[in-house]
């Protein structure tokens, strides 16, 4: 695993709302379509690990379906990025709290960033989230913010 680590949750940041042929929003798309559906978010998503030298760590709920890697393949990440893993499931934690464990669990990991429409994190963790507005998830905006961060902690010595 990278020293780098790119916490992904998937609805409000690679799989936003969509509009149906009828003319109707629609919800988010769910596993069993096969894919996230925004693959503009995930082409930023792919150039932010391919530049900063990110693995990915799953923490949407999408977890749960064996085939939550490929959902993300199949909307288009690019080859050469890498899921590394997933948080693991537990009902009785908070996202911030699955991270920590993650975190304690893997000293290896020198730098991380969050990328969630949500900010169920704890105090600690906020400065390393680029919170998505779910309409439309992470585009440039958003991977601006997340370069800005990611320099900002290497001139601060952080590998």
């Amino acid at each position: 695993m990278q020293s780098r680590i790119l916490f992904l949750d998937y609805d409000g940041v690679v799989n936003t709302p969509m509009w149906n042929k009828k003319g109707t929003k629609v919800s988010y798309g769910f596993p069993e379509d096969g894919k996230v559906n925004n693959f503009q978010a995930v082409q930023w998503v792919s150039e932010l690990c391919r530049k900063c030298k990110f693995d990915i760590v799953v923490t949407s709920s999408w977890r749960e379906e064996k085939s939550y890697r490929k959902c993300l393949i199949n909307g288009g990440l690019r080859r050469g990025v890498t899921i590394a893993d997933a948080l693991p499931v537990d009902e009785g934690k908070n996202r911030g709290e699955l991270i920590r464990d993650y975190l304690l669990l893997h000293p290896e990991i020198k730098y991380y960033l969050i990328l969630d429409d949500e900010d169920d994190l704890l105090p600690e963790q906020l400065p390393h989230l680029v919170k998505t507005n779910a309409s439309y998830g992470f585009l440039e905006p958003e991977y601006d913010r997340a370069i800005a961060l990611y320099l900002k902690s290497k001139s601060a010595g952080h590998p």
